[in-house]
């Protein structure tokens, strides 16, 4: 069963972006993930896919190093800690 996993979409101005919040997924967050890019481009038909922001609260597990590898596969995935989530958000 899934915990601590949190997902939304968010829209400022004419810019469109997902959210997912993380704790301590090693097993999960990967694929979902990736689930959500291939879904991202299937709705885009291809053309790109939103920024997609992960925050980290605090896991203690592999999900950081997870995260730190998807990262490197996708240049439009971003990790944030819960603080610099609120300090990205309020400046938007």
């Amino acid at each position: 069963m899934i915990k601590c996993i949190y997902l939304e979409f968010c829209k400022s101005g004419n810019e469109f972006f997902i959210v997912i919040s993380v704790k301590n997924q090693q097993d999960y967050i990967e694929n979902i993930i990736r689930t959500t890019v291939w879904k991202s481009l299937n709705k885009l038909g291809g053309r790109q896919v939103p920024e997609i922001y992960v925050v980290d609260c605090g896991s203690t597990d592999d999900t950081p190093i997870i995260l730190d590898k998807i990262c490197n596969d996708y240049e439009f995935v971003n990790v944030l800690t819960k603080e610099e989530y609120i300090n990205f958000m309020e400046k938007r």
